[in-house]
């Protein structure tokens, strides 16, 4: 074969042959054409540009360089492919340590040839793995040794580059304005390139972002990211392109605009993963942990930070380690662990201070500064945080100097300096309203609202709690749905400050307003903006991660079918079957936890919602207008402990401080969940004392939460019902007033917001037809059969039993009858609520495949165990089937408390289908069938004994109406 005429020519002719030994072969037999500097420059030409694309064919390139060199004895020429793969290492594997031990070979070759403008060329590559490795000075040394040398060659170039690694070096320093005039003045030598202009302006656009970030630029900093992000996609460099989206999503995140942030880091992370750069998408997972703790997800950032620890230990990026302490130690003290907390910031200090990095030693400070404020050692967390804004007011980092003002603020505060407190909070403030970071408002808006609660002035305090809860809402509007709850759950204190002025200043319908804007607002969301949450793909990229879900799904049943069949054999004595049955419980666990994370991930991506203004704004519905003349609406409200209990009508809202704490009907709760469980494994006659007990129980927690409010409620007809905290696990209907029960005076029913009332009243659903569904559980539930055969000719419908029909068709026949009746085994999941779910055929309808439902159903009753039961998160967020029927389009919901029995279920069930086929609103059809079992149970075949049985509320009060509970 004879060579090309051109380098280049020559260079794609090397290239396309088929392997190393075919190439060498190839330049030994034209050794003299080989022997052109020119040719090996065309090589790196190559070998550069693979790096932003295809690593190892960069490698590959680069190698060829060296053996170019040693084919021809051409020193200069390895140096230059020394070089190449320096690159390679520094730049696209971040191996520093190596990057420096071969650019430091080229270095020396270079030296003994007397060029020293290719010694330097050399030693632009050193600057940044040094400054990777915390050798800051190093680096700094470098690269001034080495400009004055770029400039007298007119190296534009290369003196481009050194000036902007020079510029990264400062900015990891913390020097940011400084690092921002050197990425500026590589602007400037960038239109004397003949090639590559568009590439280098799209880096220094980049490293821009992250200075303008530091600084508070940030409108600017969206901008130079944007910029760098469409440069880098027209000239193909994938790569760079994605950490252009980082760098983007970094802005977001100190923005508070969480969703966003975490959408571009997502797809930065899925690209390095993808791309083979593992020290990149750890990095990505890093930031995503940022994220994570303004999210209140900790277990999560622990298993993030971990994991990236352990990479850059192995990369030696002694300054990421100690990021990821940061972030360990933030999740820590917030999951009540000071101590882990400590160690971690102590082991981020002691990296910082020995890399010389004044800035995160102070950032280190001011995390030191809240653990101090934790532990009750307020005069040290105020000295600490002061000393640390006026370390970063020095460095311009103004967002970070506000958070030591409100940290330094808060100490204050405690320390009754109201002066200080006041004068630190409005500096803060000042900042947050120069730069738009409606975290920084709400904090610094909260401080002022407490400094002048305690100076008696409830109007400026209750302006100035106002003005928090518009940036809170703000911020929570911003998110994904199911990321809320965590993140109002310790921001509840402005809602309650707020309620309580309201109700001391005469309020009251104000004070329910803000009430309602503290909980469920997802619920509220998802019905109010038809927001969707569907398992589906939405946009292309959605694909592959609703394949995987759907994979990891049809695993995760599988699984769980054979745990359950493993269960069957341990209780017959099968041993093996209990030293398999650990592992299968972990690997169902693992699949839950990865699928959760999977489904937010796609949540994310769909999230439109979070980017519309129109949508952020928390608004309340109009209650009075929607309630007839005979219903009172009840709404329980929890403010520092205290119980209040807002009184509805369509005339008037009052509101009423109870005489009890909410401790001590939780006390009461817990005395009566001992009474629930003991019922099932009791004879009869134990039973009629657990009655009286029960009896005893439900009067001293209605003297507690109803009698203030008795005559309120006297003459209505209906009342609705809105618990609160730990008062949505309370059969309201069953307390008992000495005499009565309370639903043998009024019917009850319940809703999780007063905000509802509208939507479940406004659903247009189905006007006919009914699905009936039971399941047996292996014969362990006989009485289900009955139960569905009694309801299903109530319905003239035929019920469908066990496999008659599978998960998937069931979801099928849900969509259109305007009555559900599911009679089965029910799971409450409590660490994973999103799993909660029913027996159906083949496996299990969980909370999660409801989600995946467009329902018409005037009424879904699900006839089963703790179908009510719901984790009461953040903002009183209820997660599990109820959330997730009503979300999904259903009226109304029938639901259960705790573990009900089958003969007494089945009997109550055919009489609340039989009160609705006479024509009986659904809230009076419950509560007929539960005062069925007060008067005469089992008809005329029921003995004294079965009647004494099932008067205690185990039996009868479980079930419970949500929603609308008007007629069907």
């Amino acid at each position: 074969m004879q060579p090309s005429a051109s380098p280049e020519a020559l260079v794609d002719q090397l290239l396309a042959l088929p392997d190393t030994d075919t190439q060498l072969h190839f330049m030994r037999t034209h050794v003299q054409q080989f022997n052109s500097e020119v040719v090996a420059e065309a090589l790196k030409t190559v070998s550069d540009r693979f790096l932003r694309a295809d690593l190892q064919r960069s490698l590959d390139t680069a190698r060829l360089i060296v053996c170019q060199g040693e084919v021809t004895a051409n020193s200069a020429i390895r140096g230059l492919g020394l070089l190449a793969i320096a690159n390679v290492h520094a730049v696209g594997q971040h191996d520093y340590a190596r990057a420096l031990t071969v650019a430091q070979e080229a270095v020396d070759i270079y030296r003994v040839l007397k060029r020293p403008l290719a010694q330097a060329r050399v030693e632009i590559v050193q600057i940044f793995p040094l400054s990777c490795l915390g050798e800051y000075e190093q680096a700094i040394q470098v690269g001034e040794r080495i400009l004055p040398i770029l400039r007298s060659h007119g190296a534009w170039r290369l003196l481009l580059v050194t000036i902007m690694n020079l510029g990264i070096v400062h900015s990891r320093q913390g020097a940011d304005s400084r690092a921002l005039a050197m990425f500026d003045e590589a602007q400037e030598y960038a239109p004397y390139l003949e090639t590559g202009r568009e590439g280098q302006q799209a880096l220094i656009q980049l490293n821009r972002a992250v200075s303008l970030r530091n600084l508070g630029r940030f409108e600017e900093a969206i901008v130079a990211s944007q910029r760098a992000q469409a440069l880098f996609e027209t000239l193909g460099q994938s790569a760079e392109s994605a950490r252009a989206r980082q760098s983007l999503a970094m802005t977001y995140y100190v923005l508070g605009r969480y969703n966003e942030a975490l959408e571009h880091l997502d797809q930065a992370h899925a690209f390095f993963l993808a791309d083979g750069r593992q020290r990149d998408a750890m990095l990505a997972e890093l930031f995503i942990s940022d994220c994570l703790l303004r999210l209140r997800r900790f277990t999560d950032v622990l298993d993030k930070c971990q994991q990236v620890r352990t990479l850059f230990v192995e990369l030696g990026e002694r300054r990421v380690i100690a990021q990821a302490f940061i972030n360990e130690a933030v999740a820590y003290l917030n999951l009540g662990q000071p101590a882990p907390a400590f160690a971690a910031l102590q082991a981020a200090r002691q990296i910082f201070s020995e890399l010389d990095n004044q800035v995160w030693v102070a950032l280190t400070d001011l995390e030191l500064a809240g653990v101090l404020h934790h532990q009750g050692r307020l005069a040290e967390s105020l000295a600490l945080a002061q000393t640390v804004a006026a370390v970063l007011r020095g460095y311009q980092l103004v967002v970070e100097e506000a958070q030591a003002q409100l940290i330094a603020a808060r100490a204050a505060l405690g320390l009754n300096q109201p002066d200080a407190a006041r004068q630190l909070a409005e500096a803060a403030l000042t900042t947050a309203d120069q730069k738009t970071v409606p975290a920084l408002t709400y904090q610094g808006c909260q401080i002022l609202a407490h400094l002048a609660e305690a100076g008696a002035d409830p109007a400026g305090a209750m302006a100035h709690y106002a003005a928090a809860i518009q940036a809170l809402e703000q911020l929570r509007g911003r998110l994904m749905l199911e990321f809320r709850a965590d993140f109002v759950a310790d921001k509840q204190e402005v809602y309650e400050h707020m309620v309580r002025l309201c109700l001391a200043t005469a309020q009251p319908a104000l004070g329910l307003d803000y009430a309602e804007r503290a909980k469920s607002r997802a619920l509220l969301d998802l019905l109010s903006h038809r927001l969707d949450l569907q398992i589906r793909v939405q946009r292309a990229e959605d694909q592959p991660l609703v394949d995987e879900l759907l994979v990891l799904r049809a695993e995760r049943d599988r699984l769980y079918r054979r745990w359950e069949s493993d269960e069957e054999l341990k209780l017959r004595g099968r041993i093996d079957a209990q030293a398999e049955d650990a592992a299968i419980e972990q690997q169902i666990l693992t699949l839950e936890k990865r699928i959760t994370a999977l489904w937010h991930k796609l949540l994310i991506h769909n999230a439109d919602y979070a980017r519309e203004a129109a949508l952020w704004q928390v608004r309340t519905e109009p209650l009075q207008p929607y309630l007839p003349a005979d219903t009172v609406l009840l709404e329980y409200f929890v403010i520092k402990g205290d119980l209040i209990v807002f009184v509805v009508t369509t005339k008037e809202v009052c509101a009423h401080t109870l005489p009890c704490t909410l401790a001590q009907v939780q006390q009461l709760l817990q005395l009566w969940q001992i009474n629930l469980n003991s019922v099932p494994t009791s004879a009869p006659a134990q039973i009629a004392r657990l009655t009286a007990n029960a009896q005893g129980l439900l009067h001293r927690l209605y003297q507690a939460l109803v009698a203030p409010v008795a005559a309120s409620v006297a003459q209505a007809h209906r009342v609705i019902i809105v618990p609160h905290g730990p008062l949505h696990y309370l059969p309201f209907h069953a307390l008992f007033d000495g005499q009565r029960y309370w639903l043998e005076q009024c019917e009850l029913s319940y809703l999780p917001a007063a905000s509802l009332l509208c939507f479940c009243q406004a659903a247009q659903p189905s006007t006919a037809g009914a699905i009936v569904y039971s399941h047996s559980l292996r014969g362990k539930l006989p009485y289900t059969a009955h139960e569905a055969a009694a309801v299903a000719e109530l319905l003239s419908t035929q019920p469908f039993q066990d496999d008659a029909l599978s998960v998937g068709e069931l979801q099928a026949r849900m969509a259109e009858p305007q009555i559900i009746h599911l009679a089965t085994h029910g799971d409450f999941r409590t660490d994973n609520p999103l799993f909660s779910g029913l027996v159906v055929g083949n496996g299990w309808l969980t909370t999660l495949d409801i989600f995946n439902l467009r329902l018409r159903a005037s009424l879904v009753t699900l006839s089963a165990c703790q179908t009510g039961r719901t984790v009461v998160q953040g903002g009183d967020e209820l997660a599990g089937l109820m959330k997730a029927f009503l979300s999904a389009g259903a009226a109304s919901v029938v639901l259960s408390l705790w573990s009900v029995e089958d003969h007494s279920t089945a009997q109550l069930m055919e009489a609340f289908y039989r009160n609705l086929a006479g024509g009986q609103s659904k809230g009076a059809a419950l509560r007929n069938a539960q005062q069925h079992f007060l008067d005469c149970v089992g008809g005329d075949a029921a003995t004294n004994s079965d009647r004494a049985l099932y008067r205690h509320p185990y039996f009868w009060a479980p079930f419970f109406l949500v929603g609308d509970p008007g007629r069907l």
